[in-house]
């Protein structure tokens, strides 16, 4: 069980660590290379858009071949980002390089996910969702605090020094783990692939908690993309601040996992609209402060705070309504919840990029629409579930 987890949870946070550790070191990036903010920034979508199509092919192959040899192939493609991260003297190249990391990095958190459902379903699966999700929250919030104490004290190349040996360590340990055998061993082809996910894709129960998932984890990421700027150049804070900030935040959404792995006892989809309506009324909050121009550090941490803690509720029970909903080929329905995830984030961060990075506006109207979204999705599935129990009782 212990093994089991361990690599769950370097498989789950290694692609989130590559893409957040370095964002307290973004300001000092652009200015190493001569580039603009918003230029900069692109580094951070470019990876987001490096994980999005391999994830699916990745997925398949998992489930075709076995987990091992993906895996593999996968860390030593992001191990190849990394290194040219390092190295490149070019904002252009250093770009490029990202864009590769989160291809390489693209199919870990889905085939981590199928892991684990290969081993517990329901609400087994979302408790144990919730515990990895408290060590996901520890491992991955610190890494922004570790990133800003690295540039506070090195430059921001060592901190894809680190990444590089982070990727060395899980290689080895992934290589060394005991994987179960395919018990349906076949051969790859895209004709099947495309059948898979057909297949997945008309499950409407499924579909429809991917979505959620998708929207909820869009917020995150909206947050993400324009949070060094905003704490930063707007508010003042230092890179090593910076990284204490995300540390805390953390403790939100640790807090979080550990109140829903006891609240889903009394429904999982119950918590899940606790946590998104908490979301939106982030959002509302957030928005009375950019109207007013009066956001200060403890307005702006405390709100974030309440995104985080709901995330806690939000992401264990989207994943885990989603994948019970299965029956088999989890690599391949888990991919595609990644995949859906990273695509949908990437068109937000896109977008927001779009604006001035230390607005709040922009973020506040993107988290009520996402949020607002979701709230409309839930009550569509709640309504075609109603119907069902209604025909068949019929």
């Amino acid at each position: 069980m212990f093994k089991l987890l361990a690599l769950t949870l370097i498989l789950s946070t290694i692609g989130a660590i590559a893409a957040e550790m370095y964002i307290p070191a973004l300001p000092f990036i652009g200015a190493s290379f001569h580039a603009s903010d918003t230029l900069i920034q692109y580094s951070f979508t470019a990876f987001i858009f490096g994980s999005l199509a391999p994830a699916l092919f990745f997925g398949s192959l998992a489930d075709c071949y076995g987990r091992r040899k993906v895996i593999m192939i996968a860390l030593v493609v992001g191990l190849l980002g990394t290194l040219g991260c390092l190295y490149t003297d070019s904002v252009y190249a250093f770009i490029f390089y990202r864009f590769v990391q989160g291809f390489g990095f693209s199919s870990t958190n889905g085939i981590g996910r199928a892991l684990l459902r290969d081993h517990f379903e329901g609400k087994e699966f979302a408790k144990y969702s919730s515990y990895l999700s408290m060590a996901f929250a520890l491992s991955v919030d610190v890494t922004p605090f570790l990133g800003g104490v690295i540039q506070h004290h090195f430059n921001w190349r060592a901190i894809f020094v680190f990444l590089f040996l982070f990727n060395l360590a899980s290689l080895a340990v992934a290589w060394k783990f005991p994987f179960k055998p395919v018990v349906q061993a076949r051969k790859f082809n895209l004709k099947n692939m495309f059948h898979d996910y057909k297949v997945i894709c008309i499950n409407r129960e499924y579909m429809h908690y991917n979505l959620i998932a998708t929207l909820m984890y869009s917020v995150f990421m909206a947050y993400l993309a324009v949070a060094a700027f905003i704490w930063e150049t707007r508010l003042g804070l230092t890179p090593d601040d910076f990284g204490l900030l995300a540390l805390f935040l953390s403790g939100f959404y640790v807090a979080g996992c550990y109140i829903n792995s006891h609240l889903v006892r009394y429904g999982l989809e119950k918590v899940l609209q606790l946590g998104v309506f908490l979301v939106l009324c982030s959002g509302f909050i957030l928005l009375s402060f950019a109207l007013n121009d009066s956001l200060s550090k403890v307005q702006f941490f405390l709100v974030l705070g309440l995104i985080f803690f709901a995330s806690g509720l939000v992401f264990a029970n989207a994943s885990a309504l989603a994948m019970s909903s299965i029956s088999d080929n989890f690599a391949s329905a888990s991919a595609l919840f990644s995949f859906s995830s990273i695509a949908g984030s990437a068109v937000v961060t896109a977008i927001i990029n779009l604006f001035n990075p230390t607005s709040i506006m922009p973020l506040a109207l993107t988290i009520i629409i996402l949020a607002l979204t979701a709230h409309i999705i839930l009550f569509t599935l709640k309504n075609f579930s109603q119907v069902n129990y209604a025909e068949q009782s019929s």
